[in-house]
């Protein structure tokens, strides 16, 4: 049976400030085409319990727009030897542009990422979790929103 998710212990210290060690997290989404797309987000934060946020300095192009018909994204954070921070995290959820939202999400990102859009021309997009899967160094792990069950994590 999965955790209740909540990110804001393991989920956040895999993710935040994840781009300042070393480390990236990799979200795929299906652009405007229907075609699969994977790009590294070093603005991608845990926003609450069940919510990641991500600043997006394009706010009318790619990404911002491809998930108002198709909302499904998949995050995936590995950190091999990153101390008690999970060694991998994968995360599914429904992402939307949350303009207003935007100065948060901004002021919560990190400064190398708000230094790439000084001007704060983008836009907040928030995902809404539903399960996360992957591994601490005490083994596997796995959370869903209202504890639904989910494929068994990885081991």
């Amino acid at each position: 049976m999965p955790e209740p998710l909540d990110l804001t212990k393991d989920v956040a210290a895999a993710l935040d400030g994840a781009l300042l060690r070393g480390r990236l997290v990799a979200l795929g989404y299906v652009d405007e085409r229907g075609e699969p797309v994977v790009t590294y987000r070093g603005s991608t934060h845990v926003f609450g319990p069940d919510q990641v946020a991500i600043w997006v300095r394009k706010a009318d192009d790619g990404f911002a727009v491809a998930i108002g018909d198709r909302p499904n994204v998949h995050l995936i954070s590995f950190s091999p030897n990153d101390g008690d921070r999970p060694r991998f995290v994968s995360i599914k959820g429904r992402a939307r542009v949350q303009p207003s939202l935007s100065d948060a999400v901004y002021d919560g990102t990190i400064e190398v990422e708000q230094q790439r859009d000084p001007d704060r021309k983008g836009v907040a997009v928030i995902v809404d979790v539903d399960s996360v899967q992957g591994v601490r160094a005490d083994g596997p792990f796995a959370m869903a929103r209202g504890g639904d069950v989910i494929e068994s994590a990885p081991s």
